[in-house]
């Protein structure tokens, strides 16, 4: 079903790669590139880790069952990208709702109440149904290791967690999108999908974005909408393999996770944190993570490495 990841990957992109992230690359060097596995691929947004895929470092495994989105993904792929026009979930049989808004496409139905509430009740008209097959993960037997999995398809999220136990064994991260207010009936909501992860071994790292709506009222002709989004809707998260106890992590989860942090999360600290633990184990250059500072932007360093540097000349 997969196709080979250790197939030769385009070149790297040296112009848009932060230096920070080339030095990782070129220091780390891990044994096969950064495996990103994405469920409900729809290339509606930049994928957020699309700065990885320019620099040649990574390669994608991704699934869309939605016919003209999986279009799209077939024509604008790379080589280091394969597709499948699979719905990934438990296994079971189950019911798409095709959304007029194809953002809202899900297995659940609408939740009326809470689309109105927003003032979104358009969102929630269904314009088809289709009858489909699951895959769960754990039955794909050529699927290789992977390192993230992203994931946002809909409420369906704790199934795939569900059919995928044994493949995430080692995946060190997830990017999930989290659900405040409900808008699908039956959907898990943050509590399910957090109360699952956790079980099987990951736990909060951050928030990449929230967003939120304005409550409808009376008076919203005479209030400046983008003033009063009070109503968290949802937002993508990010989930890390316990990194409490870093020496249950083997070094290539601690160098992938160290690439992913400086890549794709914007997480310094942790890719610092890996740099320290794998640095520990006698893997890596001692000094890897103060030239790791060193390439960060200015805005995010003191000045104190360079006044030593200047006391020492």
């Amino acid at each position: 079903m997969v196709d080979d990841v250790t197939a030769d990957l385009p070149p790297p992109d040296v112009l848009q790669t932060p230096a920070y992230v080339a030095l990782l690359l070129a220091e780390l060097a891990p044994e096969r590139p950064t495996t990103i596995v994405d469920v409900g691929a729809n290339p509606i947004n930049e994928a957020p880790y699309s700065g990885l895929l320019h620099a040649g470092a990574c390669h994608v495994i991704g699934f869309e069952p939605q016919a003209e989105a999986y279009a799209a993904l077939q024509t604008s792929k790379t080589a280091a990208e394969t597709y499948y026009p699979f719905a990934v979930g438990t296994g079971a049989a189950q019911t798409l709702r095709l959304y007029k808004n194809s953002g809202m496409t899900s297995v659940f139905d609408p939740y009326k109440p809470g689309l109105r509430m927003i003032g979104h009740q358009g969102w929630g008209k269904i314009s088809g149904r289709v009858e489909f097959d699951t895959v769960a993960l754990d039955q794909a037997t050529d699927l290789p290791d992977f390192d993230l999995m992203k994931i946002d398809i809909q409420g369906a999220e704790v199934q795939v967690f569900q059919g995928a136990e044994k493949v995430m064994q080692s995946c060190v991260a997830v990017i999930v999108e989290l659900r405040y207010l409900q808008i699908y009936k039956g959907e898990p909501m943050l509590g399910g999908v957090d109360t699952e992860l956790r079980r099987q071994g990951f736990g909060l790292h951050k928030f990449m974005f929230n967003k939120s709506k304005m409550l409808i009222h009376s008076q919203a002709a005479r209030v400046k909408t983008r003033r009063m989004l009070d109503q968290l809707l949802d937002g993508d998260a990010i989930y890390l393999r316990n990194i409490a106890e870093p020496d249950k992590l083997s070094v290539e989860q601690l160098k992938h996770m160290a690439v992913l942090a400086a890549s794709v999360f914007d997480s310094h600290s942790l890719a610092l944190y890996c740099l320290d633990a794998l640095a520990a184990r006698g893997t890596v250059a001692e000094d890897l993570a103060s030239r790791y500072v060193d390439a960060l932007p200015a805005h995010l360093r003191t000045e104190k490495r360079d006044q030593d540097d200047q006391s020492r000349a």
